[in-house]
């Protein structure tokens, strides 16, 4: 990484103010001269911290801790030196001056952020001279946006041709070939071609302000993928980077919420109507990089979904991922939409006004949790009150901050009517039954029309086929379970290698219980950016099953796409070895029981 010149840190506190700094993380009050709040390093509430405008500067009166603002992003947001420079000019729109003497690690990096800068420009250009550029203009005036906002987010188009793209850079070799690494360009049966046709273009900044990936908006509702995003990349991870975060930096006076929503539509709609402090997740669900970086950003985070059972599921998912990640100071709610309506449209529908109000009063997380699992059981009996417990208990025994812990506890005894110890009695004795957290083989699939049993009254009744012991058995199962989940949360390891539904198929040949992941391949693997409901659609009819692999759709741990797809592979490795291993078992055992059978033939002749 180039180093940052000095001259830019410092003159850094000249350009920004500290107030405004630490406003966005700290409740101030202004007393005097000065600002005051409580001290966010050693706690308590008297305002014995305080942050001077004349000075730029900070010091706690109890603690002592103080300084400026690099110091004060160092410590309260955990980063180094470098990450607090970056953290701050990426707050308030600065661009970090580096040492001209001094190159990247990796050439590439600046290399395919400059391609995709220049990608966003040609995509830009389109929306204005294309000659197929209507339906995008025309959407974009359906859906409210001016050319104000359009501009702001770098809106453009990917024309409907295969090639629009692969000919802009066809003169420049090395562009063409960081196109494909990016994603950008792909190579099929007939040659290379656009990844992006006949979409509206949201270029994806990191909190930097570099475009570093695309996403596309098909015009068509119909379409089998609504919006696809760009492949990950060395410069671009889904996991780590959440739409409008830079926007949101950029244009909020303070950053005393943000809104995560569903899509890139949402995100721009909002800045149409007004509210900057919105954020979306890139075609995946809430990970705990995301919190952490969205828990430097602000103290209140409110997810926003759908009200249908879909969004309440993508909801209890980012409250479980939550649990571990919630600290000091930060508050996290959950505002559900009514049916049919998304933000933009309800904003519409109902003024900026009543959607302030709806954010105001979004659910905490503490009543999320408590209102889901209470659905989830039977309440008024005895078994559903001991059912809940137990559900509950293991959720908030994830939460590592005792004293949020400790609250939700007491909030539990209140809704089952039984005292704090009581509560607490049943905590204790489930978190010591948590022995493993392995994941449970998915059970087996049963066949409707089991092949024949073959005939075999030839054979001595002495002779046993190998199968694998107990515990090979039970690790290969664990291994299917992990593959499965890992391609419900990741439906691109199928779709990037050519590979994958060809060795799942073999694997299937040799052991039927396979069909559910060969089922999966191949769906993930025939629609580009497939869904996580779409590929669960086909097990519904069997509602035991489908629950199971619902169940699996939220153990994966989030990984990075790249890390995703090498477990993958490295656990479909594994399975092959081991069916490998019995199969060479099966012939040798089988070889031996014919010589003993031929040997004791020809003693009998």
């Amino acid at each position: 990484m180039p180093y940052i010149s000095q001259s830019f840190i410092d003159d850094l506190p000249n350009q920004i103010d500290i107030v405004d700094l630490i406003s966005k993380r700290l409740s101030l009050k202004k007393t005097g001269s000065d600002y005051r709040a409580p001290c966010p390093f050693h706690g308590g509430k008297n305002r014995n911290f305080a942050v001077s405008s004349h000075k730029q500067f900070y010091h706690c009166f109890k603690c002592g801790e103080s300084g400026g603002a690099i110091s004060f992003v160092q410590k309260i947001d955990n980063l180094s030196f470098v990450e607090a420079i970056e953290a701050i000019a990426n707050e308030f729109g600065l661009k970090i001056e580096y040492d001209s003497n001094t190159k990247p690690v990796d050439p590439r990096l600046e290399r395919y952020r400059d391609l995709s800068q220049k990608v966003s420009a040609f995509y830009i250009q389109q929306l204005r001279s294309s000659p197929a550029k209507e339906k995008a203009v025309s959407y974009a005036k359906n859906r409210g946006i001016s050319g104000e906002i359009a501009k702001r987010f770098e809106l453009g188009f990917a024309p409907p041709s295969n090639n629009d793209l692969l000919l802009a850079f066809e003169k420049d070799e090395q562009a063409s070939t960081d196109l494909k690494s990016l994603g950008l360009i792909k190579t099929g049966e007939y040659g290379d071609y656009d990844f992006f046709r006949d979409r509206l273009m949201f270029p994806i900044h990191n909190t930097k302000g570099n475009v570093i990936a695309f996403g596309g908006r098909a015009f068509d509702n119909k379409a089998k993928a609504k919006y696809l995003n760009s492949s990950e990349s060395p410069i671009f991870s889904k996991s780590r980077e959440l739409y409008g975060l830079y926007h949101a930096r950029k244009f909020s006076r303070t950053m005393d919420y943000v809104l995560v929503v569903e899509g890139y539509m949402d995100v721009v709609a909002l800045h149409q109507a007004g509210f900057t402090k919105v954020v979306a997740t890139l075609g995946t669900a809430t990970t705990p990089e995301h919190l952490q970086i969205l828990a430097r950003t602000t103290n209140t985070i409110v997810f926003c979904f759908d009200g249908d059972n879909a969004g309440r599921a993508a909801a209890w998912k980012a409250l479980k991922v939550t649990l571990p990640i919630i600290k000091a100071g930060l508050i996290v709610k959950f505002l559900f939409l009514p049916d049919g309506e998304d933000p933009d449209t309800l904003v519409k529908k109902e003024s900026t006004k009543a959607f302030e109000t709806r954010i105001e009063k979004a659910q905490t997380l503490s009543k999320f949790l408590f209102n889901h699992v209470k659905s989830e059981v039977d309440f008024d009996t005895i078994e559903g009150k001991t059912l809940f417990l137990e559900k509950v208990s293991v959720l908030i025994n994830q939460v590592n901050y005792e004293i949020y812990q400790q609250q939700l506890i007491d909030g539990v005894a209140q809704v089952v009517g039984q005292s704090v110890e009581q509560v607490q009695t049943v905590f204790k004795q489930q978190a010591e039954q948590v022995i493993s957290t392995s994941i449970d083989p998915i059970p087996t699939l049963v066949v409707d029309d089991e092949p024949p049993i073959p005939d075999f009254s030839d054979f001595s009744d002495d002779y046993q086929s190998p199968s694998p012991t107990p515990k090979e058995n039970s690790t290969v199962k664990v291994l299917m379970s992990r593959m499965i989940s890992l391609l419900l949360n990741y439906p691109s390891i199928a779709h990037d290698n050519d590979t994958v539904e060809v060795r799942v198929r073999a694997l299937k040949e040799n052991d039927k219980e396979f069909t559910t992941l060969l089922d999966l391949v191949h769906s993930a693997e025939m629609v580009e950016d497939v869904s996580q409901e779409e590929l669960l659609k086909p097990f519904k009819v069997k509602t035991g099953f489908y629950n199971r692999l619902q169940e699996l759709c939220a153990l994966v741990p989030f990984l990075s796409e790249n890390a995703a797809k090498n477990e993958f592979l490295d656990a479909l490795l594994k399975v092959e070895r081991r069916q490998k291993k019995t199969q060479s078992l099966l012939i040798k055992d089988e070889q031996e029981y014919v010589k003993s059978l031929q040997a004791r033939r020809g003693k009998k002749s």
